[in-house]
């Protein structure tokens, strides 16, 4: 005799319990995180920008402190100025490298940063005021589309823009740097005025281009009613299913294949003559 013999048998109770625990279990959620089609043009866009700018002011800046500096001491040999020459192009490189990089991660941050503040201020307007325009049935808010299907705009917004959502965005950010940078007063006015107006720009442009794109769709929805339907010609409506008598010769038509014999179809002799030709073949010259 085996252990196994001398194991208890499972009850089928047991076994039963088992498998509806086994079939209670939830299933597991799937973690889904929207990402605003914005924030992944714009400050990669502004961060090139940025890096533009950068290199050519940090070049034009090393080099003329690299001659500002060795302006005393100017070398008299080929190799001493072989030596100026080749420290001057790493200054400069590094400059440019190093300025570059500062004002693209700055421009570009503070550009990530308004369009996150832009979204949240509109996710929140939404929650308080509801949705502008046609609400979008997608979880998560994918915001207007001219074409739904291929979801080319995505956004926290389940509806449309607002004007004021980019203007709040603008001020805080100008608030921000003007804190930040411990502007004086003019200067702190005038950069909180001047994002709140940009902004306000930005989210204005952004409702004329889904009203275009809702005024494009309604024109092309318009000239597809209007206009009218082709209907397509068949052989059976060209070829006839009787026979035909064409001058003195009859046409025979196959019943079942509904087409006719090759040797039987008419041939136009007069065909890709010049005129003087089917001239001369009238008369029968």
């Amino acid at each position: 005799m085996s252990l196994s013999d001398l194991a208890e048998p499972s009850s089928p109770s047991s076994s039963s319990s088992s498998a509806s625990q086994t079939s209670v279990q939830p299933t597991p959620t799937r973690i889904s995180l929207t990402v605003p089609t914005s924030l992944l043009i714009l400050p990669p866009t502004a961060a090139l920008i940025g890096l533009s700018i950068g290199l050519v002011r940090g070049g034009n800046r090393s080099r003329l402190r690299f001659l500002a500096e060795n302006a005393h001491r100017q070398p008299k040999t080929v190799q001493g100025w072989y030596f100026y020459t080749k420290t001057r192009n790493y200054r400069v490189f590094f400059g440019a490298a190093k300025t570059g990089s500062k004002y693209a991660l700055g421009l570009g941050g503070a550009t990530a940063t308004y369009v996150l503040l832009d979204e949240s201020i509109g996710y929140v307007r939404e929650s308080i005021f509801g949705p502008k325009g046609v609400q979008d049935p997608t979880p998560g808010g994918r915001g207007l589309l001219e074409d739904r299907e291929k979801k080319e705009r995505v956004s926290w917004r389940k509806g449309g823009v607002g004007w004021e959502d980019g203007g709040i965005a603008g001020g805080l950010l100008g608030l921000g740097v003007g804190v930040g940078y411990r502007l004086p007063r003019p200067l702190f006015i005038r950069s909180i005025i001047m994002g709140t107006l940009l902004g306000a720009l930005t989210s204005t442009m952004q409702v004329a281009q889904a009203h275009i794109g809702k005024m494009r769709e309604e024109e092309e929805l318009k000239v597809a009613r209007t206009q009218p339907e082709t209907v397509a010609i068949t052989t059976e409506e060209v070829i006839p299913t009787s026979n035909k008598t064409i001058g003195d010769k009859s046409m025979v038509i196959d019943p079942q294949r509904e087409a006719m014999p090759v040797d039987q179809i008419p041939i136009d002799d007069d065909e890709g003559k010049s005129w003087f030709g089917k001239l001369r073949s009238k008369l029968g010259i």
